[in-house]
């Protein structure tokens, strides 16, 4: 009889560490890290039109993708803390890149981390230079303890190559993977006519960004239940 509840109690123990492939459903996140590129925030370059510091092609500061997120996660924590973070530098030499300079973002310790690159990942050459490899090592520095809900997010912009490895990276972690690649198939979801330079009008509009902003919280809003 005593055998049997030992054997019923590892069963338990079994299913209770299996609930969550992150292992951190339930876990109360304090400290969320946003990490990208110029659809997170880039500097003003009135040389190609651009004269705002936030999200490039977003109206204004509010209306990019982080500060709609932000004010999702508020509306159900007013109390998280979200940072931040334009890693392009990453996406153009990650071969190479040292992640050192990243260490306060390893030292602001997340709860959870949204990754939402590619854009500037080379199309042609990410299988030559083991990209997904590099991706594996940012987390890993990043989260060296693995204890952070990682959020995989894929391209806006269609890198085919660079989008799978991605969506790759998120299966073989067993994280949250969030697709808003097909939001370029509709032009409204872009800044095209709103700016002449066409790097910048290939950017989301205030629509594409709500709507990325929607399909990451889709995704997250379980780890925020309601108040």
């Amino acid at each position: 009889m005593k055998l049997k509840r030992i054997i019923l109690l590892f069963i338990a123990l079994g299913c209770f560490f299996t609930l969550d492939v992150q292992g951190a459903k339930h876990k109360k996140i304090n400290k969320i890290l946003i990490l990208g590129n110029s659809i997170v925030a880039h500097e003003s370059s009135p040389d190609i039109g651009w004269t705002g510091t936030w999200g490039m092609a977003a109206s204004c500061r509010d209306s990019d993708f982080v500060h709609v997120l932000t004010r999702m996660i508020h509306a159900k924590d007013n109390h998280a803390v979200v940072k931040s973070r334009n890693i392009a530098a990453f996406e153009f030499k990650y071969a190479t890149y040292n992640l050192e300079e990243l260490k306060s973002l390893q030292d602001f310790r997340p709860d959870m981390i949204i990754v939402k690159i590619s854009e500037n990942i080379d199309d042609n050459t990410t299988l030559n230079y083991d990209f997904i490899g590099h991706y594996k090592l940012l987390l890993k520095y990043i989260d060296p303890k693995n204890q952070a809900v990682k959020i995989i997010v894929d391209g806006f912009w269609p890198k085919p190559n660079a989008n799978k490895v991605i969506k790759q990276v998120a299966t073989d972690g067993g994280y949250d993977f969030v697709s808003i690649t097909s939001l370029f198939n509709d032009a409204t979801n872009t800044a095209k006519g709103r700016f002449t330079n066409g790097a910048v009008a290939n950017h989301p509009s205030d629509k594409g960004m709500r709507n990325i902003a929607l399909r990451i919280w889709n995704s997250i809003s379980k780890y925020f239940p309601q108040n």
